[in-house]
Parts: C-alpha cells; sequence; structure tokens
C-alpha cells in the first residue's frame, strides 16, 4: 500500500499544476463575466430567490466536469506510452514496483481522482458565481431572503450527487478508455486511430451492409448510460421542481442510477476493461 500510495503522489506532483490551472482558470474568467456581463434565463422571467443561485453554481460545476471530461479523453492515450517518451521507463522499471500497481496508479488518478478533484474546485468556485448571480438578478437585497439552509443542502446533496455520477459515468467509459490507451501502448500513434476505424468504421459497415447495428448501439449506449450517471434529474422542463423536492429527488435519482448498473453491458463492459488493462500490464512488463 505504501508503494501504491508513492505512486498515486507520483502522478499528483506530476500534474498538479496542471489539473489546478484547469480549475483555477475558469473560476479567474468567471467572476468579471458575472459581475458585468448580462445574464439572462431563457423565457426572460427569473427564478424564485435561491434557485438562481442553484442553477448558476451547479451551471459553471457542469462547465468544469465538461473540461475535465475533455482532459481525460485527450490524455488517456498518451499515458500509456509516457515513460516510453520521455525516456524514464527504464529508471520505473528498475524499481521493486509491481506492473499492475504502476498501471493501476496512472488510471485511478486520471480517470478517476482528477475528474474528482475539478469537482472539489468546482465546488469551492460555484458558490461566488451563485451569489453574484443572485445579487444582480434580484438585487443585493434577495440575498436576505434566500431560504440558505435548504439551498445549501440542495446543493451538498447535488455535489454528493456529482462524484456518485463521476465514479459510475468513468466505469461505463472505462472499456473505450482503457481500450484506447491499450491500442495506444501496443500500436503507438496508430493505437488510436485503429481503435477508432475498428469501432467507427466497422460498426457502421456492419449496420449498413449487414444490417447490424450491433456495434453502433452498443457505443451509442455507453455514452448514453454515461451521459445518465452524470445527469442529477431528469424532469419535464415545464413543472420546475421547488427548492423542498431537490433532496428527496436527488437521492432517487441516484438510487435509478445504481440500478441501472444491472444492465448485462454493464458488466461486459467492466470484463473488457479488465482485460484492456490486463494488456496494458502485459506491454508495461514486455518492456
Amino acid at each position: 500500500m505504501q508503494t501504491f500510495k508513492t505512486l498515486l503522489q507520483r502522478e499528483w506532483m506530476q500534474h498538479r499544476f496542471g489539473w489546478l490551472l484547469l480549475g483555477v482558470v475558469p473560476f479567474a474568467i468567471m467572476v468579471p463575466l458575472m459581475s458585468f456581463g448580462t445574464i439572462q434565463f431563457g423565457d426572460g422571467s427569473p427564478p424564485p430567490a435561491g434557485m438562481v443561485t442553484l442553477i448558476v453554481a451547479m451551471g459553471y460545476i457542469f462547465f468544469l466536469l465538461v473540461l475535465a471530461g475533455g482532459a481525460v479523453a485527450i490524455q488517456a492515450p498518451g499515458l500509456a506510452r509516457r515513460d516510453w517518451q520521455d525516456r524514464s521507463v527504464e529508471f520505473w522499471l528498475s524499481l521493486p514496483v509491481g506492473h499492475a500497481q504502476a498501471v493501476g496508479a496512472t488510471v485511478l488518478m486520471h480517470l478517476l481522482v482528477m475528474p474528482l478533484l475539478l469537482l472539489g474546485l468546482a465546488a469551492a468556485g460555484s458558490p461566488v458565481a451563485g451569489l453574484i448571480a443572485e445579487a444582480r438578478v434580484h438585487g443585493v437585497a434577495s440575498l436576505a431572503q434566500v431560504p440558505w439552509a435548504i439551498v445549501v443542502t440542495v446543493f451538498v446533496a447535488g455535489i454528493a450527487r456529482l462524484a456518485l455520477g463521476i465514479v459510475l459515468a468513468m466505469l461505463w467509459l472505462s472499456p473505450l478508455l482503457l481500450g484506447a490507451m491499450a491500442a495506444s501502448a501496443w500500436l503507438k500513434r496508430w493505437g488510436v486511430p485503429a481503435l477508432a476505424a475498428v469501432l467507427g468504421l466497422g460498426g457502421l459497415l456492419l449496420a449498413k451492409g449487414y444490417d447490424q447495428p450491433i456495434v453502433l448501439d452498443v457505443i451509442g449506449n455507453v455514452f448514453h448510460n454515461a451521459a445518465r450517471a452524470m445527469a442529477p434529474i431528469n424532469f419535464d422542463d415545464k413543472v420546475a421542481p421547488t427548492l423542498n423536492l431537490l433532496p428527496g429527488m436527488l437521492g432517487r435519482d441516484a438510487l435509478d442510477t445504481l440500478a441501472e448498473l444491472a444492465q448485462p453491458q454493464f458488466a461486459a463492459g467492466l470484463v473488457v476493461a479488465a482485460a484492456c488493462f490486463a494488456l496494458l500490464v502485459w506491454r508495461r512488463a514486455r518492456a
């Protein structure tokens, strides 16, 4: 466990500046934009006091999570070849570190810890965005009318629901992410294009040429379930819930999302992800 902790610290020390920058720069841009820009809602009539704070705060959080998702998608394939590219692989292989530990620490930090870190940074900065929006929309005096107890309760429940969503979304996406990493490890710069060609063009050929859209359907279902894991609430836009109803809705939605893990595709995806992880470990052992 101490060795694994050291490997996690290595990833943190190597990437912390970029991760923190990803969380701080949007905040530095958001504050002046919210303070001096125009704040409008869809139909022109602003939500009631308290709801404005939550909507803007959660919108800011979702924006940072989108950035985190983009960073994961861009970085994941290159992680498999990082030690070869910077020529440090011989140094790391000389240490008494298991191959599974080394690969596992990299995967855990970049696919799970980094998005959760961005969620924490977003949770710290989003109340500022919410307060500025509330004061701009309803006036500074409206801050005294906000039911802060229920607003804070909904906010904390929303953060917990998003943390669960990040874990579940990464589990759903793990076959594709680890597949891209394994392909990059074995085929180098041709790995990701080859995987995209096999899944994309191959799936399209099966769908159009043989009327068998199973590959495209599976990939579409993976993205759908990953997005569903990150969507706290699905409700009719015409029926906006009150603040008092939101904590219960978040709790029920979390249970529904966990229940959706019973799909056979989820178990099959974990098997594929485990196989891709084994390929990464095998590739590292052959270095």
